[in-house]
């Protein structure tokens, strides 16, 4: 089944996108559209239509990751969670005594 988009909704989700924070995808998912590629094509076509003005584009964003971590439902249970931060904590001390063993040529033996 193919559904059907109006322009007003068109539109609102397209000034919403502007608006927002949040990035594409996760404003695709706001809006259970199938593809962040309906935005994208929904902005040329109201742009074209004269509902948009020409050029019309979202601001850049800053730096850093936007917030669509918040829209994404957390499916680990807390077992999975815990050895995550166990698997992380042990990446960093193996991390740390690689470092340690590349060193090892330029340490000075006590006699």
């Amino acid at each position: 089944m193919i559904r059907r988009y109006s322009d007003d909704f068109k539109l609102s989700v397209i000034k919403d996108y502007y608006s927002s924070p949040l990035g594409i995808r996760a404003i695709a998912m706001k809006y259970d559209l199938p593809s962040k590629n309906y935005i994208n094509k929904w902005e040329k076509e109201l742009i074209a239509k004269g509902l948009l003005p020409e050029g019309s584009t979202k601001p850049n964003k800053s730096a850093g990751r936007s917030p669509e971590k918040i829209m994404r439902k957390d499916t680990r249970t807390e077992r999975e969670k815990q050895l995550e931060d166990e698997i992380r904590r042990l990446k960093a001390r193996v991390a740390y005594f690689e470092g340690l063993e590349s060193l090892q040529p330029f340490i000075k033996k006590k006699k």
